[in-house]
């Protein structure tokens, strides 16, 4: 498996490798980076990868984790030169009694009418999208449903687009968890509704691609005390978002110990390397676990 999370700023995106998959983790893009034009494009065109009779490449799974612009922002471009083989997000299509609690309430995402929620829902419609994964033996989709949250007071006071957020875990070589932008007590509320889930949490976590950027507010003891050990085993990494307001700033806790076993290849015997940023550079892992950190995208492509 290979994995980069890319340096977006105050976003979030990830494409992963593994067993002939092509998987993308959401659509954040910054204003010097657009994962699809910047690193998809350039990677299939130096692979001369076929495209479809539409004239699209295709991707095995794309996971848009939650309708937020900080994570949806390309998906613009995607579309318009990918073909998504499993599209996997939160969306309004269930039918019948159970319609409540498994589809969004869009008056209550942050800004409903943007273009980006847009695009979100007109890739989607017309389209059957279960949400499962495409590498069931490997990959493990948890989520609080839409309408657990919206009559949770405490879920949707805390933010509810952010709490309907799909987390993913996968377990091919080493163990990822990409935790997306659940909140504190939607965190809590995710390991109780989500048995499997915890289950495979609890069997160890490599690298945690910490919930909602790392930021203070957003930090779960209770994410860390179903780990194995009650830490990560190689490195948190943060999808930093900058912001002056000091609730707002990073959890000094990813970056210890406490939390982290830091048994990755940029840790010395002085000084053990526990979390490191998307700030710094494209956070790469190799097939064996390796971190590399570049802000030369082409340096990633070739690892490819």
């Amino acid at each position: 498996m290979k994995v980069v999370v890319f340096n977006v700023g105050a976003a979030l995106s990830a494409y992963i490798e593994t067993d002939n998959k092509k998987i993308v983790i959401d659509l954040g893009k910054s204003n010097g980076f657009s994962p699809v034009n910047d690193f998809l494009l350039p990677l299939f065109e130096k692979r001369r990868e076929k495209k479809d009779n539409r004239g699209k490449y295709s991707l095995s799974q794309v996971f848009i984790t939650h309708p937020h612009r900080d994570h949806i922002s390309d998906l613009s471009a995607l579309d318009k030169h990918f073909y998504i083989d499993l599209y996997t997000t939160p969306n309004d299509l269930t039918k019948g009694s159970d319609a409540h609690r498994k589809n969004v309430n869009w008056e209550l995402v942050d800004d409903p009418n943007s273009d980006e929620v847009k695009k979100v829902k007109e890739v989607y419609r017309g389209r059957q999208l279960p949400l499962r994964v495409s590498l069931p033996t490997k990959m493990t989709l948890g989520y609080i449903y839409p309408g657990d949250v919206e009559d949770n007071e405490t879920l949707t006071s805390e933010s509810y687009t952010n709490n309907i957020s799909l987390v993913l875990y996968i377990h091919a070589g080493y163990k990822i968890l990409f935790a997306a932008d659940i909140q504190k007590e939607g965190m809590k509320q995710l390991l109780e509704d989500n048995n499997e889930l915890k289950k495979k949490i609890g069997e160890g976590v490599d690298f945690l691609v910490c919930p909602h950027h790392g930021l203070r507010s957003s930090f779960s003891t209770e994410l860390f005390n179903t780990m194995k050990d009650g830490k990560t085993k190689k490195l948190n990494i943060v999808s930093e978002k900058v912001n002056g307001d000091d609730n707002r700033n990073v959890d000094s806790r990813y970056s210890s110990t406490d939390y982290c076993e830091g048994d990755n290849n940029l840790s010395t015997d002085d000084n053990i390397v526990c979390q490191r940023k998307t700030s710094q550079g494209h956070i790469f892992i190799d097939d064996d676990g390796a971190v590399t950190i570049e802000k030369d995208i082409q340096k990633i492509i070739e690892k490819f």
